[in-house]
């Protein structure tokens, strides 16, 4: 259940991220918060990274069905798999926050811009990043206690 909360928070920080960077930059346009953080508006009428620019309405498709196969293979992750699941659910909550712009103003948001990488980006893509960290690091740990399993199994 607690993965499901975690699918919700994901979702509902990229959303008010969101209104709070449109209330920031209506009153102060471009505005650097920090030496590390500039909020500046740009859309994304792509995918990631801003790739595929244009293809706005076959990105919500693709997402939805995305959306649809990610919650169906987290139903079918093993409770005790919590790094994976808790990935899924950032990056369900992620993608969830990104379509519901696609699909109410046809592109999404992205506001924060750092040196620390290229290219401005939204808490959704940080999210969705933050989670396929923690799947790789859950396989990993995962593959490595299969092993290890498997070598108590055989000295026996």
């Amino acid at each position: 259940m607690l993965v499901y909360l975690l699918i919700l928070l994901a979702f509902l920080a990229d959303l008010l991220s969101k209104r709070w960077a449109v209330a920031i930059l209506q009153q102060q346009g471009t505005r650097q918060i920090h030496r590390w953080l500039t909020v500046r508006e740009t859309y994304n009428e792509g995918i990631a990274f801003g790739m595929f620019q244009g293809i706005g309405p076959l990105v919500g498709w693709l997402s939805i069905g995305l959306l649809i196969g990610l919650l169906f293979y987290l139903t079918r992750i093993p409770q005790d798999q919590r790094l994976i699941r808790a990935g899924l659910a950032l990056i369900i909550g992620g993608a969830m926050g990104n379509l519901v712009d696609r699909i109410t103003v046809g592109r999404v948001l992205d506001f924060l811009e750092t040196p620390l990488r290229p290219g401005i980006f939204n808490v959704a893509d940080v999210l969705i990043n933050l989670g396929l960290i923690l799947i790789v690091v859950g396989s990993l740990l995962s593959t490595r206690r299969c092993t290890q399993e498997a070598a108590t199994r055989d000295t026996m």
